[in-house]
């Protein structure tokens, strides 16, 4: 018997438009029902197939880099090794997004060590940070933001019990600005603008072995502080168990990035493709500050919003990013 594999999330029903990333199986391997086929990419997120039934792996019917679409055929099974194949059908060879490749490498200088092939989630953060250079012309504006009310607020929030990180104030301050400042949910598209409403921000959340994600918080604008982080703490302990599913990661329409638990003051993050901006966090340190005349030490952190020149201006960022400093400073309103 021949059972031809389809693409799909397995239960959760088809996926949209996703991108091959790499097969967990060889041809002639035997595969059980729950064994990981192979792994995928929608959106944000490397998720893996399982084979949902069991049989032989005779025929792999797309390669890796190939772009899927719902109900693609993607493999032929067989009940044993020793079943007769139909002719293979003609297919065009795959192709794969730009990941870089037009570079010639030949000329640069790679003696040492064996070279280590990318894992999946690896190789996707590779193509699309490439695009994203490639395609989205992003310009960078700083600012330095007192985060004495929000250390303040942490604290309070503590003694009753409840947490929020600066991660999950920087969300929560990015949704209002941009309910504030709506033209930055939209996005560049096929030589137009395209006006978007939710407001679903995505942040980065490291994976166990190698890479990141960055799962998405939906409506973040509608949700208090505290949901905002009870969310973001469940959506990072998924990705690190290895278990977000393809809904948590897309969606999104603007990401944070924070690097806040590392020695890193300031940085400029890369535009996530099919968003227009990205804001990228600092540590909060103490540092000097004036105040009413006089040098006083206070916690501060950098701010640095990347954005999209092709949909906003120097102007809307300013706004963007000095209406996300004033909601850090004044917390209360989160």
């Amino acid at each position: 018997m021949i059972v031809e594999v389809r693409h799909s999330a397995g239960e959760a029903g088809p996926v949209p438009d996703a991108v091959m990333v790499e097969w967990l199986v060889a041809i002639g391997d035997t595969v059980r029902a729950d064994d990981d086929l192979y792994r995928y990419e929608v959106d944000k997120a490397v998720v893996a197939r399982k084979a949902g039934i069991g049989g032989v792996l005779r025929r792999i019917l797309a390669a890796e880099g190939e772009r899927l679409r719902p109900n693609d055929a993607v493999a032929l099974l067989t009940e044993s090794a020793d079943d007769p194949l139909p002719d293979a059908p003609g297919k065009g060879s795959p192709s794969p997004a730009d990941d870089g490749t037009e570079f010639d490498w030949s000329e640069i200088d790679v003696r040492g060590a064996a070279p280590e092939p990318l894992g999946g989630a690896r190789s996707v953060i590779a193509r699309r940070m490439a695009m994203s250079k490639r395609f989205i012309p992003a310009f960078h504006l700083t600012s330095v933001v007192d985060m004495t009310a929000c250390g303040e607020l942490r604290l309070t929030l503590k003694s009753g019990g409840k947490k929020a990180t600066f991660n999950d104030m920087a969300i929560r301050a990015c949704a209002l600005a941009l309910r504030k400042n709506p033209r930055l949910l939209g996005v560049f598209l096929r030589g137009a603008f395209q006006p978007r409403d939710a407001v679903n921000i995505g942040f980065a959340a490291a994976l166990p072995d190698d890479g990141l994600v960055v799962p998405v918080v939906r409506n973040a604008d509608r949700k208090s502080l505290v949901e905002v982080a009870a969310e973001t703490r469940a959506l990072a302990a998924r990705a690190r168990r290895g278990e977000l599913r393809p809904e948590d990661c897309s969606g999104g329409v603007f990401s944070v990035s924070y690097l806040g638990g590392y020695e890193v003051d300031e940085f400029t993050a890369i535009v996530n493709p099919g968003e227009a901006a990205i804001l990228a966090v600092g540590k909060v340190r103490d540092a000097p500050a004036v105040m009413d005349g006089a040098i006083v030490v206070r916690p501060r952190a950098k701010i640095t919003l990347s954005a999209d020149h092709r949909t906003i201006d120097g102007a809307l960022a300013a706004r963007f990013t000095g209406d996300v400093k004033a909601l850090l400073e004044r917390p209360v309103e989160l």
